[in-house]
């Protein structure tokens, strides 16, 4: 065999694997309801989505009613902090104007009474100034704040990374086939 045979071979072994494949989810997906179908591409694209995330810090701390702690962020890039209220209901306010951020000055806030999130978007000027109050209903708040950056809007040297390469339009396309086969079968479902 020459080596044009073997590569042909070799492809079509490939193309093969991949019909099989799309064959078998479209077998799956038949044996679903409409709302299973959902569940499982939304955990799908939750995960392509975080994929690219790090853990950058985690602290604990505790706040007293009324009053806040202050932390200061460098990080450059898209940066998600959450915060985890452990006992108690702390709340997160973030500013680049200030880095004493409260509730009347700040850029970003969360209060809710349970887990607080919010993403830093990358053109936001650094440093960031994040504060944490302690709601006057709990005498101590603990909280957990954990820093996540997104490794793709980010560089070594901290500047922000531009998005032009090959390999990103590759992947985009490998996107976009895989959501084309997705709505074709979810169109053959209902």
């Amino acid at each position: 065999m020459n080596d044009n045979t073997v590569v042909k071979q070799l492809i079509f072994c490939e193309v093969n694997n991949v019909l099989m494949s799309v064959l078998q989810i479209m077998a799956l997906c038949i044996s679903f309801h409409w709302w299973h179908i959902y569940v499982i591409l939304s955990v799908i694209f939750e995960l392509g989505v975080g994929a690219s995330e790090f853990l950058a810090y985690k602290f604990t701390g505790s706040v007293g009613a009324s009053n806040f702690t202050y932390f200061k962020l460098h990080r450059d890039g898209i940066v998600k902090l959450v915060l985890d209220s452990m006992s108690g209901d702390a709340d997160i306010y973030v500013s680049s104007a200030t880095l004493s951020p409260d509730y009347s000055n700040y850029e970003l806030c969360s209060t809710t009474c349970g887990l607080d999130e919010i993403i830093i978007p990358s053109d936001m000027i650094r440093p960031i100034g994040v504060g944490i109050f302690g709601h006057p209903s709990h005498e101590t708040s603990q909280f957990e704040l954990t820093v996540w950056v997104d490794s793709n809007t980010m560089s070594n040297n901290g500047d922000k990374v531009h998005f032009n390469s090959d390999n990103d339009q590759e992947e985009s396309l490998l996107w976009s086939i895989l959501l084309g086969l997705l709505k074709i079968i979810l169109n053959v479902l209902m």
